[in-house]
């Protein structure tokens, strides 16, 4: 077995960089965790997305705090994943690991957003997230 290879059997070397978010088991992951934060644009290089993020997330209000719990959440179950794949030679499809992610972004700002008095905006990501209306 090629131990510089890419966990994820992709067919390109493993680092940082590509984990987050060059391969495509990530990108995919990661695409569809912006698409739930309602960012339509294509995972940037790591140290770019990273940067983007800082920049896009700054502020209190329930869309920043999300870009923030939703990154974070994100990075936590892609390295969980990476991590059940080299040590237990088995994976989770993507599909489950953004499932986990609502989950926790869920939870985290779950009595956040029933503070507050909703935007169009924030009553968009709340649905988005599963975020209950009560």
């Amino acid at each position: 077995m090629d131990t510089d290879a890419c966990v994820f059997n992709c067919g390109d070397k493993k680092n940082v960089a590509h984990l987050f978010f060059a391969c495509p088991y990530s990108s995919y992951i990661w695409s569809r965790v912006l698409n739930l934060c309602s960012i339509y644009k294509h995972p940037l290089p790591w140290l770019e997305e990273i940067q983007w993020m800082v920049e896009h997330s700054k502020g209190k209000q329930l869309q920043h705090r999300l870009r923030k719990v939703a990154f974070g959440a994100a990075i936590y179950h892609i390295w969980l994943e990476r991590n059940r794949k080299c040590f237990r030679n088995s994976y989770i499809p993507p599909q489950e690991i953004i499932r986990k992610i609502q989950g926790d972004v869920r939870a985290k700002l779950v009595s956040f957003a029933k503070r507050r008095n909703r935007s169009e905006q924030d009553y968009s990501l709340c649905i988005n997230w599963g975020i209950n209306n009560d």
